[in-house]
């Protein structure tokens, strides 16, 4: 490969790599990368020589290129409603739009030989930058890095602003490294799940049930998807789990305090979702606007907090912000996505059946929290999404 072709590669990859280290930790981080990934992504777009080598030109990820296409002309449409349009197209562009060019582009990249290998071990990295914070946490009341205090929530919040994502980021993580357990040595392998039981004793400590669940969900796809060598670690990690979650409901007394904080929350998200549902039943069609849920919240307010919120169900304030067209056509999105990694499951050899199942996995657990959470209205929640879709 020659000089002038292999600097794009490497901007895009120091791009990759460093976005993924360091996302649990900046926001700017993902901005920087996003920009890297952007520049040499184009570089070879402009580059006669490289201008058509993108998986993209494949005919089976048409229907995914149109989807995304049409999703981003959906909520283009609903600015033309929207009380506010200028931070409906700034939303557009500067959140949805930064997303599902993560998609495009990574998806490029993960193309390439080593760069899917190497990136799975600078994800194992910052895993174990995140137990290291979780563990300052514990032991010395604030994080080493974040500096976030132990005390405010009283639950572990490792580098995040609060505990519940720290939960989406580790359930998404969690089955993703059991697979890429799977792939390593008997050295490698043993370092990998001595991290795991850390990232599930983070997750434990954080106390967020909404996250149990989707990993449950993730570990029920491993369980009845996966390969056999995967099924059994599905299982040995479930027992860890349910182990490390019975010792510390022993110590800590959780289980009584978690359930009345999810009777609340609970409560909190039904009225939400009225709110939302008002908006949508108002304009079916196209929705109120792009990113302009809380600004129309408290004329749709029915009770609860009576303050500017988000939805807490994705998908709902999809419908009530771009319509029921624009929702239809993001879970069409989601599906058509999904079933391309399915069907590099099927395709691919061992490792990469492995790999892949584990991040359906992690996937699927995100879009299952993401019904009852903010997940893709989260700048790093998304970007961890999109970037490892």
């Amino acid at each position: 490969m020659s000089g002038s072709h292999r600097a794009p590669r490497l901007v895009q990859e120091g791009s990759l790599y460093l976005l993924l280290l360091l996302l649990p930790f900046s926001k700017a981080v993902i901005e920087i990368a996003s920009v890297g990934l952007l520049v040499g992504w184009l570089w070879e777009r402009i580059d006669p020589t490289t201008r058509f080598d993108t998986v993209w030109r494949a005919p089976n990820l048409r229907p995914l290129a149109w989807l995304i296409g049409a999703y981003l002309g959906a909520c283009a449409l609903s600015a033309i409603g929207s009380h506010d349009p200028v931070s409906s197209l700034r939303a557009l562009v500067s959140k949805w739009g930064e997303y599902l060019l993560l998609l495009v582009v990574v998806a490029d990249l993960g193309h390439r030989p080593a760069v899917v290998k190497r990136s799975l071990a600078v994800v194992a990295c910052s895993s174990l930058l995140v137990v290291l914070e979780a563990w300052s946490q514990v032991r010395m009341g604030r994080g080493w890095l974040r500096g976030y205090r132990l005390d405010f929530f009283d639950r572990v919040t490792g580098p995040y602003e609060n505990p519940i994502d720290l939960t989406t980021y580790l359930m998404v993580i969690i089955p993703l490294l059991m697979a890429y357990s799977l792939t390593r040595r008997w050295l490698g392998r043993g370092t990998l799940w001595s991290l795991l039981v850390l990232l599930v004793l983070c997750l434990v400590n954080a106390r967020a049930l909404g996250a149990w669940l989707g990993l449950g969900v993730g570990l029920v796809v491993s369980l009845l998807a996966g390969h056999v060598t995967l099924r059994k670690s599905g299982v040995l990690l479930a027992a860890v789990t349910v182990l490390a979650m019975g010792w510390f409901a022993h110590r800590s007394g959780i289980l009584q305090h978690a359930l009345p904080v999810t009777d609340i929350g609970r409560a909190d998200r039904w009225v939400m979702w009225q709110s939302a549902l008002g908006m949508i039943q108002d304009r079916p069609l196209f929705g109120h606007g792009l990113n302009t849920f809380m600004a129309n919240y408290l004329d749709y307010w029915v009770g609860g907090e009576y303050q500017p919120r988000y939805a807490h169900n994705c998908y709902l304030q999809m419908a009530a912000e771009t319509g029921l067209n624009g929702l239809s056509l993001f879970l069409g999105l989601l599906w058509q996505l999904m079933a391309q990694v399915i069907g590099g499951v099927r395709r691919s050899g061992f490792q990469g059946a492995v790999v892949l199942t584990g991040l359906v996995a992690g996937l699927l657990a995100f879009l299952a929290q993401a019904g009852i959470d903010t997940n893709f209205y989260s700048l790093r929640q998304a970007a961890m999404f999109w970037t490892l879709a």
